[in-house]
């Protein structure tokens, strides 16, 4: 009934390891998404494809509210 749950070792892949989890994303990001995206022209209606750069650098965050409303203190 449910044989999708067994060990079925043709369909049992050998998991890849990555040194950091920004690798593994690009890599998957490069291997998997990145051909869908072309093939379906996502580039050309909406964002541009992510680089390596946007991977690899610190997220920010922009914090917009009124005066004395937590800003520094979520800091």
């Amino acid at each position: 009934m449910f044989s999708w749950l067994g060990t079925d070792d043709r369909r049992r892949k050998d998991p890849e390891v990555f040194q950091t989890v920004s690798e593994g994303l690009k890599k998957l990001y490069k291997s998997k998404l990145l051909p869908l995206e072309e093939y379906y022209r996502f580039h050309e209606f909406h964002s541009p494809a992510l680089e390596d750069a946007d991977f690899d650098n610190k997220p920010m965050v922009l914090l917009v509210g009124q005066y004395s409303t937590g800003k520094t203190t979520f800091i």
